[in-house]
């Protein structure tokens, strides 16, 4: 049961991380850049206190108004009312992502990350019979 459940685990997180880097790809390529600011910073209870997420709204090229909350958590350097860059496609702008090289990297590597360490702990169980 625990073995299938790693793999599982592993798989599905795998997948979140190989298609936040599909969007990232498509963004880098496609996407158009936009000036956002940083409206709130949204609050979830975490297990180990609260996580804090930033707010970013942003005005697309034909000068319509949007809101996204950040994928990751994490609020250093984004103060409310600080500028942030952002990246949209023209046909999905409520898909936008905060334009930071360390916000990119970190929405891809820590799902792959964790999804590989998973996955790992899944196979090794299956080969030591576990």
């Amino acid at each position: 049961m625990w073995v299938a459940m790693s793999l599982v685990a592993g798989l599905v997180v795998l997948g979140a991380g190989t298609h936040e880097a599909m969007i990232q790809r498509r963004l880098r390529r496609a996407g158009i850049r936009a000036r956002g600011r940083v409206v709130r910073h949204r609050v979830h209870s975490g297990k180990d206190g609260p996580v804090y997420f930033a707010v970013v709204e942003f005005v697309d090229v034909q000068g319509g108004r949007h809101t996204f909350q950040a994928r990751s958590s994490g609020v250093r350097g984004l103060p409310v009312g600080g500028a942030v860059p952002v990246r949209y496609l023209p046909d999905a702008p409520k898909g936008a992502r905060i334009d930071l090289t360390r916000r990119r990297v970190g929405d891809i590597a820590f799902p792959l990350a964790v999804g590989s360490l998973f996955t790992a702990i899944g196979i090794w169980m299956l080969a030591t019979g576990r």
